[in-house]
């Protein structure tokens, strides 16, 4: 998946099955449909901004690359 040096957003990556599959794998609380409206249109840069201290960088990183994989 091309993440748009990071400019894809939310909605697009949600939008792809196998994307989606990896998301909610690893960040379970993204099955809350509330989050998951109000996160939509944000863009990926956005979210890793969000995401900093709350997860380790290695889960992140890996994360990124099995999204660049699909």
């Amino acid at each position: 998946m091309d993440l748009r040096n990071n400019l894809i957003t939310v909605g697009e990556i949600l939008n792809n099955p196998k994307a989606r599959a990896i998301l909610t794998r690893e960040f379970p609380e993204l099955s809350n449909p509330l989050l998951i409206a109000m996160g939509r249109r944000m863009t990926l840069t956005d979210v890793l901004m969000k995401a900093h201290g709350r997860y380790p960088k290695e889960k992140l990183d890996r994360v990124l690359q099995e999204l660049r994989e699909v």
